[in-house]
Order: structure tokens, then sequence, then C-alpha cells
């Protein structure tokens, strides 16, 4: 049976490689290298390589280096001729809590974990895959790419000017992602994506759920959705391509252009405007307000409240001061 234990981990030098396994233990692996002018020099450092461990009640920390003086890895650092790397492995139940404390520069991967997990860093490469979470996920690592693959998680992503790479992700609850200037890249998921940016894109290919996105600059360009969608942007072109719609849409935009892709057999409710563009739609519609005649092309000023076949159906709702709106009829599926 395996027992629920909370690890706590606080490393300072070299890449961390964090697995789960069924065992009721926990396994610490230390790979260690170092680069000396001579043989000698570098058998003396491995002989002083200590792995120092503490369990208590409510944690589990690992340190590498001694308990008493100056551990090995400041020891080193402070030898500017040497390049020290350390490489950390940890095997631990799956239920463990598990929080990291990354130093600068270092290099995570995180395989197989099911309990909670927390992040905290900066200026450091964040992998993680195949997670079975019960617990939120909650990363806090600034200026720190972050690639997320294989996993079923909840939680928060805060990860600054670096790109994010979220693949085959399933979310039950709501993954949240807070980034700075760099894109979001979401391929072939599920579930609930929240994503605010201040200038970067969000890119989403093939996603079955509710896609939430504002940002200050930042496009978006969602292709193969299976859902609905809630855009609000600054500026930035906006380019929705639907697969089938499962709820309302909703785009608003100061400065950029609006283009939304439905399937053939859309019918619903369109509002779009733009103050200062066209708005074209090419779908046949019946004006909701005013005559009850059919229209078909472009419209100016841009400014159009119809309805697309029954009244039964989807809401459209696409707003731009600076910019087109343009609802595109997609090529019938062969």
């Amino acid at each position: 049976m395996t027992r629920r234990l909370p690890l706590y981990l606080l490393h300072q030098l070299g890449d961390v490689k964090i697995s789960g396994t069924v065992q009721d233990r926990i396994r610490v692996k230390l790979r260690f290298q170092v680069q000396s002018e001579t043989r000698e020099e570098a058998e003396q450092a491995f002989k002083n390589l200590g792995l120092v461990t503490f369990e208590t009640r409510e944690r589990f920390e690992i340190r590498v280096g001694h308990a008493r003086g100056q551990d090995l890895v400041t020891k080193m650092r402070s030898k500017s001729k040497h390049a020290v790397r350390v490489d950390l492995e940890i095997r631990a139940p799956y239920q463990s809590d598990l929080t990291l404390l990354l130093g600068e520069g270092r290099s995570l991967k995180v395989d197989h974990w099911r309990g909670g997990l927390t992040l905290s860093g900066m200026n450091s490469t964040v992998e993680l895959q195949r997670l079975e979470m019960n617990k939120p996920l909650i990363v806090n690592c600034a200026k720190c790419p972050v690639t997320l693959r294989d996993s079923r998680v909840n939680g928060r992503l805060v990860v600054g000017s670096k790109p994010v790479l979220i693949e085959r992700v399933e979310s039950s609850g709501e993954l949240a992602i807070d980034q700075g200037s760099e894109e979001v890249r979401v391929l072939k998921s599920r579930g609930l994506l929240s994503v605010h940016s201040g200038s970067g894109p969000l890119t989403v290919e093939g996603y079955s759920g509710v896609v939430n996105f504002q940002s200050d600059e930042g496009g978006a360009f969602l292709s193969q959705i299976e859902g609905a969608s809630n855009v609000r942007t600054q500026s930035g072109q906006v380019m929705l391509d639907f697969e089938t719609l499962k709820g309302p849409v909703h785009v608003d935009t100061e400065r950029g252009d609006v283009q939304i892709a439905l399937h053939p057999a859309f019918e619903g409710t369109l509002d779009l405007m733009s103050l200062r563009g066209e708005v074209m739609v090419q779908f046949p519609y019946e004006v909701r307000k005013g005559a009850s005649q059919v229209l078909y092309g472009p419209v100016s000023p841009g400014r159009v409240d119809a309805r697309v076949g029954s009244h039964q159906g989807h809401y459209i709702h696409a707003y731009t001061r600076q910019g087109g709106v343009r609802i595109l009829r997609k090529a019938p599926s062969k």
C-alpha cells in the first residue's frame, strides 16, 4: 500500500529529474560530474561528495553536500577554473506532495507524478510529462520555458517571458497560464484553458473545451476547435476556426482584425460590429432588427445583428474598434 509522504527539495546546482514509483519508499540517485585539471583532483572531488537527507512528519528534505561546514557544491563553485555539474534523480511514491525550489539556470524534468507539485524558480528549463495529479499543479518560475505533455492536471503556471508548450493535456477543472511576452502553444488538448498574456500570442490547435484568452497586445490563433471561446485583447489579430460549436463565442478587441470560421451547418445569432472597418458574413442571414430581407456579403458601416437559419443555435459576438470582422463559411467536410 502506498502511503502519502510530503517531499521537499532544495537544489542549487545541476539538472534535476523527478519521477514517481509505486514503491513505499523514497530513493535518491545522484550523478556527479566534475571537470578538473588533473585526474587526482577529480577523484578527490568524488570522495568528498556527500548526500544529506532529513525526514520529519511534515517534509522530506534533500541537500547536496555535507551537514557540517561548507558543502561541496558551494566549495566547488568558488573555484572558477573548474566546471561542476550535479544531476539529481529522485524516485518517490506516486502520491507524494512535492515542493521544489529550483536554483537559477537549472533544468528540471518531472515524469509520472500523482501527488501535489509546487515549483518555484527562475531562469530554468521545466519539462513535465505524464502527470496524473490529484492536487493542483502550481508553477511560479520567472523567465522559465515550460513544457507540459501527456498529463491530466489542473492548476496555474506563471512563467514570465518564456514560451510555454502544452501538448495532449486534459484538465477536468481549469488550467490557467500567466505569460509575459512569448507564445503560449496548446496542441491536442481538452478541458478549460485560461491564458493571460502581456504581449505574447496564443496558438491553439486541436482543442476540445473552452478557451479563454486575455491580452494587452498578443493575438489569438485557434484552429480545429470543438467548444467555445472568449477572447479579449487590446491589439492583435484574432483568428478562430471551429470544427464544432458547443457554446457562445465572444471576441472584443480595440485594434485588430477578427476572423471566425464556422461549420457550413451553423445556425445561430450574429452580433458583429466594427467602428472603422467592414463586416462580412459568408452565410445568408436575416436581420433581427428592421427589415426581414435576406442579405449576403459585406456591410459598411460595420454592424450586423442578425440570425442565421433557425432562431435556435449558438451566439457569436465580435467587436473591434479598428479592423474588420469576417464570418467565414468553411468548406464541407469530405
